[in-house]
């Protein structure tokens, strides 16, 4: 099942709720001819809600109207594009005067309103089939908040009271030199229950996989891609093949 996460940033109630049903109908099309879609859909009535919740939560594609009180729309995308050069940002706006900045945060569609379903489900269909960006992820650290690239990510580590990441090959981290684990707030049976869309299988009691990093599936252990290993369960094994076998399936 595909998961698809989408928010919704909108002042106007009626226009969110709108959006929220043609977002739900379209869905139901695609999972009538058997595409396998899981959307969530969260609205935020103003961008400062959006940017507080964003810290701790990741989207797929943010739609942003332009006319809001306080943030606006375009300010908005600036500041997502500040730390996130990926996520597809559709602007939805009763005018069309803002397409030459539109073109410097790098949104895919303007949507004027009222949005009709045809151009909103064209739009939908045109960015589900777009390359799929690399996800970032966030997580509280020790020394504050930190957003990491999905497929930098080799494993989780359950270690005392924390749950390690450790990254593939050492990464740069805003104000870090090269690291290779980070130590992160956040307890790693609900780090487990949180990926649980994600491409990650758990693998052991103490270890969650990137299944994108896995090189050979064996009994006792999973080889990764940079030669290195993590322990598999044996009680886990059919389930993790299961889900390497799955995804190396539809990336094909």
């Amino acid at each position: 099942m595909e998961l698809l996460r989408i928010a919704i940033v909108e002042d106007e109630t009626p226009h969110a709720e709108l959006l929220t049903q043609q977002i739900e109908s379209w869905q139901k099309q695609q999972n009538r001819e058997n595409v396998g879609l899981d959307v969530v859909i969260r609205h935020f009535c103003h961008a400062s809600a959006f940017f507080f919740a964003w810290e701790e939560e990741s989207y797929d594609m943010i739609f942003l109207d332009i006319q809001m009180p306080g943030i606006n729309g375009m300010e908005a995308a600036r500041k997502i594009r500040e730390t996130d050069g990926e996520v597809k940002l559709v602007f939805t706006t009763g005018i069309a005067d803002y397409m030459q900045e539109g073109y410097e945060v790098e949104a895919v569609r303007y949507l004027l309103k009222p949005i009709t379903r045809e151009k909103l489900w064209q739009c939908l269909d045109r960015l589900r089939q777009a390359p799929a960006p690399s996800q970032r992820l966030v997580f509280q650290t020790l020394e504050g908040v930190v957003k990491v690239s999905e497929q930098e990510i080799e494993y989780f580590e359950a270690r005392g009271h924390y749950t390690i990441c450790h990254l593939w090959a050492g990464q740069l981290l805003p104000g870090q030199d090269a690291v290779t684990e980070v130590k992160l707030r956040e307890s790693f049976n609900a780090l487990c229950e949180r990926l649980s869309g994600r491409p990650f299988v758990r693998c052991h009691r103490s270890f969650l996989c990137s299944i994108p990093r896995i090189h050979r599936v064996e009994r006792t252990e999973i080889l990764l891609e940079s030669g290195g290993s993590v322990p598999l369960s044996r009680r886990m094994y059919e389930s993790v093949v299961k889900a390497f076998i799955a995804y190396f399936r539809r990336e094909g």
